[in-house]
Formats: C-alpha cells, structure tokens, sequence
C-alpha cells in the first residue's frame, strides 16, 4: 500500500482527527493487514512509543479481526482517562473487555504454541475498557478494511484491577455488568456474555497468528479480545462506576483529549 496512505492514517490517530474515505482502499486481508503495520510504525515513530499489545477476536470464516494497541495511550489502574472526542458524539465511547498481560516473552519459533505454553506466559487478567473513536467522518460508509487499516475504533485501553485469582476463566464468559454515575445513574444493568464465550480463546490464536507472521509477543504485552456490551456510552467529567460481577470493579473519571 502506499506509504502516504499510512502517514496520513497515523496522522490522524496522533491528533485525534477524523477525515474522509481512503482514496487507495485496500480490498483484501492481505493488503489492509500490511497498511495496519504502515500505519503502527508510523504512528509508532511520530509518537515515539511502541506497540503494547492487541485487541482481537476469533476469526469467522469471513472475517479477521485484530489491531495493535500502543503503549502511549494505555492508563493503569488512574483516576481519570483522557479520550479524542468522536464528532457529533457528547458522550465518551468505551468498551468493556477483559485484558490479559503477558509477564513473559513467547518469542518466534518454527513450531506452533500450546495452550499449557501460552497459560504459562500470562502474569495477570484484569478489568479493561478500550476507548474507541474511528478516524473516518462517516465511518458506517467506509469498508472493512478501511475500518481495520485504522485499527478497528481503537483510540487506547484502560487497565482496571486484576480479576480475583479464586475466580476460574469460566467465570468470566458471562457475569452481571453494572454501569453507573456518582449520582446513581444507571447507565447499564445486565447479564453480558463475552462474544466468544472465553476471555481467552482468542488470545491462544493471536500468539500463533503473529507467531506465522514473525512476530512475538514481549513480557508486559496486554492484549483484549472483545467486548461484553458493545460500545458503551458514557458521560465525561464525572466519575463512572463499573462492576463486572464478582470479577471486581473500577471507577473512571473520562476527559477530554484536545483534538489536533
């Protein structure tokens, strides 16, 4: 692809700014994959940062889904998160996940990683949020692999509390989640179920997608695999509660991230 396409992408992602369609649109896996890693060490090199992990699902026989996340716009365990605001859009936009961290290196090799192997790389599974905003003005009018070139929505991840260690994996596939104001206000109250029905699944299939690729994944690496409820909606400048059940809770206050 070309590389003034992925400047212009990584561009947009440093200011928080949003434009119009790709004028030279990748149609293919293949080559919106290799303009998404344009666009990561662009964006890598403009913001002096590096990627910090991945957001992924399981694939579906139609569809890929994972981006990188940057190490620059990751907030651990802080009281409040500042986020791009999505235009026409008041409320800021976030999605709840669990996220899995990596206190070991899984480093490339010719042979494909165990689940036993993966499970003994992982340090810790906490709480998340990742905070969405697209980088396309209308972004229900671009394709998918406009969508994926830019990282899927992603504008960063917030690192919550780690779930309790009693707790199986199985507890997490589905729980009650809770969203409330300080004022009480019930922002969403309901049984979710994780969308592939294990927080971790897709994290055994990304180490041995990337592992294909050349690509490792490093000791400190997080990576979520899909939210619970959607995008969710909530308000900035006010704290926000969220439970997720017996896993723990976290309370966030969002800000506003100067556009440009």
């Amino acid at each position: 692809m070309n590389q003034d396409t992925a400047t212009m992408l990584a561009n947009r992602r440093f200011k928080g700014m949003v434009g119009e369609p790709l004028t030279e649109k990748p149609q293919d896996f293949s080559s919106a994959w290799v303009l998404q890693q344009q666009v990561a060490q662009t964006y890598c090199q403009l913001a002096q940062t590096h990627i910090g992990g991945w957001k992924c699902v399981l694939p579906t026989k139609s569809t890929t889904m994972l981006a990188p996340l940057f190490e620059n716009t990751v907030y651990d365990l802080s009281s409040s998160c500042s986020l791009f605001e999505t235009p026409n859009e008041p409320m800021a936009l976030v999605e709840p996940e669990i996220v899995t961290v990596f206190d070991r290196d899984l480093p490339v090799k010719d042979q494909a990683y165990t689940e036993q192997e993966i499970d003994n790389a992982i340090g810790s599974t906490r709480l998340a949020l990742e905070l969405m905003q697209s980088r396309y003005q209308n972004p229900d009018e671009v394709s998918y692999f406009e969508a994926f070139s830019d990282g899927l929505l992603n504008q960063g991840v917030y690192l919550g509390p780690e779930v309790n260690i009693d707790l199986s994996l199985e507890a997490m596939s589905q729980f009650q989640l809770s969203i409330k104001t300080h004022d009480g206000d019930i922002i969403l109250d309901k049984v979710v179920t994780h969308p592939n029905n294990h927080p971790r699944v897709a994290v055994y299939w990304l180490v041995n997608f990337l592992r294909e690729r050349e690509i490792g994944i490093k000791a400190g690496m997080k990576v979520i695999t899909g939210s619970y409820a959607g995008i969710v909606k909530v308000p900035y400048d006010a704290p926000v509660n969220f439970t997720y059940g017996e896993l723990g809770s976290m309370t966030v206050t969002f800000t506003r991230k100067g556009n440009g």
